[in-house]
């Protein structure tokens, strides 16, 4: 069943899908192919398309997603998928599967047009860089921390991403019960906005909770987990030297209760517009 689901989400999306694919890579090479060209200005406009371009990527999939969620579960076409003989929550896990999916193509396709962006700034701004100079780059970065390390934070990193898809869901599912559904899409604009503030503070709170950060070593060589006091640096004014870990346990359980939420009101607080 949820394998049938997911194909008639994959049916329902993937022109849109595949027109943003299509469009991120043809601003992609055009903004690259102005960085070829003599005069200073073009090639720093073709960098900056370049750059916008892929950066706001991977945001505008997960929107169209969100928006497509909302739109097929709780508009006049939500009547279609309401009606269904399936448990609310199998609908809300093969919608959110199938985000997932997505989200991860984004990512690893934001990636590889990363490496035009390079060639793009290079081009822009005269900076030298090659494709073995990208590789031989790549390499050092690599050897700064075992390969289970990397594994991970690529894990860690995909997870975020896709408990930000999460969060978008909830939004949309609580902004659309019977205490919002009248104001249309502002009923999930005011809950997204809401949450977005409780999270900014439930991450620092998780910052503070696990006092561990991801830095490198005296020399530079290599990456490690250290201890990281929150509340120290910032009472003596201190940047952090790395990236502070306790978010990501916050984030991952914050998430959780958010798809346990999201689930009761699949099957318990449906309300169409």
């Amino acid at each position: 069943m949820v394998t049938t689901l997911i194909k008639h989400e994959f049916l329902r999306t993937r022109t849109w899908l595949a027109i943003m694919f299509g469009a991120v890579t043809l601003l992609t090479l055009v903004g690259l192919v102005m960085t070829y060209m003599p005069w200073p200005l073009i090639r720093g406009l073709g960098f900056l398309l370049t750059l916008v371009a892929v950066g706001a990527f991977l945001f505008l999939v997960q929107l169209g997603m969100t928006f497509d969620y909302w739109r097929s579960s709780y508009t006049r076409t939500g009547y279609f998928t309401q009606s269904l003989p399936i448990q609310g929550s199998t609908i809300y896990g093969a919608k959110l599967l199938w985000g997932a999916v997505v989200t991860v193509a984004a990512l690893v396709w934001t990636g590889v047009l990363a490496v035009p962006v390079m060639f793009a700034a290079s081009n822009a701004f005269d900076l030298g860089i090659s494709f073995a100079l990208i590789l031989d780059t790549l390499g050092v970065v690599l050897g700064s921390a075992p390969a289970w390390m990397w594994v991970v934070m690529a894990v860690v990193f995909i997870a975020l991403y896709v408990s930000g898809l999460a969060q978008y869901y909830f939004a949309a599912s609580i902004g659309s019960e019977a205490r919002l559904n009248s104001l249309g899409i502002g009923g999930p604009i005011i809950v997204w906005f809401v949450l977005y503030m409780v999270m900014q503070l439930l991450l620092f709170l998780g910052m503070i909770a696990v006092p561990l950060g991801l830095t490198g070593t005296a020399d530079g060589s290599s990456l490690v987990i250290t201890s990281m006091n929150f509340l120290e640096l910032m009472a003596s004014d201190q940047d952090p030297q790395g990236m502070p870990l306790g978010f990501i346990p916050m984030t991952f359980a914050v998430t959780a209760l958010l798809i346990w939420r999201t689930v009761v009101s699949w099957n318990k607080k449906v309300s169409l517009a």
